[in-house]
C-alpha cells in the first residue's frame, strides 16, 4: 500500500510511502488517499490528523509519465483524477478534526493540495515548493487555485503559478504557506510535539473555532458575529470549558477532555 493509515489514541497519521516514486500521486495512490480519508471520517474518535511522508521529499505532485506517449485518453484520467481527488481535498478540509501536514524535501504541483488543505504545516528548513504547472504547459488542480488566494493573496498566486519558480521554507514563511519552519533533523520531534499538543486541547473548541475560521470568507460581518456568539454559547455547557474556568481561577494549567 503506498499510502499507510495509522490510528493510535485520537490520532491518524496518513504516510505517503512510495519513495522511490517521490511520492508522486499518480490515480491509484489518489484512490488510496481517498480511502484513508474516508475512513478517517468515519471515525469519531479521530481528534487530529497528521500528513507525512517518507523518503527524500514529501511529494512531487502527480504522475506525469501516466501521460506519455502510450496515454490513450489524458482528458477522461484526469477527469477520473478529480473524482477521487476532489473528495478528499474536500474532507481535509471540512473533518472536525485538526490537520497538520509536516512537509520535507520537496513539495510540487498536486502535492501541494493535501499541504494546502492542512490546518497547520510544519517545514523543514531547506524544503523547495514549486507549484509546478506551467513548467510541463499543464493547469492547476487539489484545489491551488482556491487556497492559494486565501492564502498569499491573487497576485502573488499568479506570480507562483505563472513562473513556477523554486522557493524554499523560509519563503512559504513569509507568505502564510507554513507555520513554522525547523532544521530537518528536529521535523518528526517537533511535530510530534505539536500533534499532542493538540490531542490535550479543547477539542470541541477546536472544531467549532476550525468551522467559524473557515466560514468567514462566505460569511457577513453580522452572520459571523452572531455565529461566534452561538457557538461560544454551545461551547459554555461543556466540561472542557468548565476545566478551563476553574483552572484560570485556581492559576493551574487546565487539564481538557476528561469527560
Amino acid at each position: 500500500m503506498a499510502t499507510e493509515l495509522l490510528k493510535e489514541k485520537g490520532l491518524a497519521t496518513i504516510v505517503f510511502d512510495y519513495p522511490a516514486k517521490l511520492n508522486v500521486m499518480g490515480l491509484n495512490e489518489i484512490r488510496e488517499f481517498n480511502r484513508v480519508t474516508q475512513d478517517i471520517a468515519d471515525d469519531p474518535s479521530i481528534k487530529v490528523v497528521l500528513i507525512r511522508a517518507n523518503g527524500p521529499i514529501f511529494g512531487a505532485g502527480g504522475d506525469l509519465e501516466s501521460f506519455g506517449p502510450d496515454c490513450c485518453d489524458p482528458p477522461e484520467i484526469l477527469r477520473e483524477i478529480g473524482k477521487e481527488l476532489n473528495p478528499t481535498i474536500l474532507r481535509l478540509r471540512g473533518m472536525p478534526a485538526i490537520v497538520v501536514a509536516a512537509v520535507h524535501g520537496a513539495v510540487a504541483g498536486g502535492s501541494m493540495g493535501p499541504m494546502n488543505a492542512a490546518d497547520m504545516v510544519i517545514a523543514a528548513k531547506g524544503t523547495r515548493f514549486n507549484t509546478a504547472y506551467a513548467r510541463v504547459g499543464g493547469s492547476p488542480d487539489a484545489g491551488s487555485t482556491w487556497f492559494l488566494p486565501r492564502i498569499v493573496g491573487m497576485r502573488k498566486t499568479l506570480e507562483l503559478m505563472l513562473l513556477a519558480d523554486n522557493f524554499d521554507a523560509d519563503t512559504a514563511l513569509r507568505y502564510g504557506l507554513v507555520n513554522q519552519v525547523v532544521p530537518p533533523e528536529q521535523l518528526r520531534d517537533v511535530t510530534d510535539k505539536l500533534v499532542s499538543r493538540l490531542l490535550h486541547g479543547p477539542h470541541e473548541t477546536y472544531i467549532r473555532m476550525k468551522r467559524l475560521v473557515y466560514q468567514s470568507c462566505s460569511t457577513s460581518l453580522a452572520q459571523q458575529l452572531d455565529d461566534e456568539i452561538e457557538h461560544f454559547a454551545a461551547i459554555s455547557t461543556t466540561k472542557d470549558f468548565e476545566e478551563g474556568i476553574s483552572a484560570f481561577m485556581g492559576k493551574r494549567a487546565p487539564h481538557f477532555g476528561c469527560q
